[in-house]
């Protein structure tokens, strides 16, 4: 895998740049928050994302941002496109943000997001960014019933001290009403 490139800008437009490093032209995606200009010398952190029938190089300037973005796509239903797209809407800063204050409206304002997805990337990511007072761990392998909780107008805080006294081994429907159980004491 390709972890670090650094070299010169031989192309730069619509998202992406050719990074020309050891005698080898690198296309890499970035976010449009970064901008070069043809000859500059650049240094990105790597994520190389493998498909099937494709290769791809996303590009960033600094390891943290690598990391959130490498975060961000471990999400069910957020590939890099998406991530890219996030990245474009804000800094890794407001990201973070926006994942610790569980912001919907942040999420869902970037094309490609929608309501199930912001959520996904809220609970997900939660536990990692911060240091949070919800221990989503807890979250994680339960996100259906986590789901119908939330739908229900319960909040994360109160469904993450409940969840730990939950039988998972139960059918969903089972598994809500002791949910529901627990959460009236």
């Amino acid at each position: 895998m390709i972890g670090y490139l650094e070299g010169e800008i031989k192309y730069s437009g619509n998202g992406k740049v050719i990074l020309f490093a050891n005698g080898i032209g690198f296309t890499v995606f970035i976010p449009s928050s970064l901008s070069f200009l043809e000859r500059d010398r650049a240094q990105l952190f790597i994520h190389t994302h493998l498909r099937e029938d494709n290769l791809s190089l996303f590009g960033f300037a600094t390891p943290e941002d690598l990391d959130l973005f490498e975060l961000l796509i471990s999400v069910s239903g957020v590939g890099p496109k998406i991530g890219l797209a996030i990245f474009a809407s804000a800094n890794a800063g407001n990201i973070v943000k926006a994942i610790e204050s569980s912001n919907l409206t942040f999420f869902n304002a970037i094309s490609g997001v929608g309501k199930k997805t912001a959520q996904k990337i809220i609970l997900d990511l939660k536990s990692k960014v911060s240091k949070g007072d919800i221990n989503m761990k807890n979250l994680e392998g339960a996100s259906e019933l986590v789901d119908s909780l939330i739908a229900l107008g319960f909040q994360k805080q109160e469904i993450s001290s409940v969840l730990s006294g939950i039988d998972s081994s139960l059918s969903l429907s089972a598994q809500i009403r002791e949910a529901l159980n627990l959460l009236r004491k």
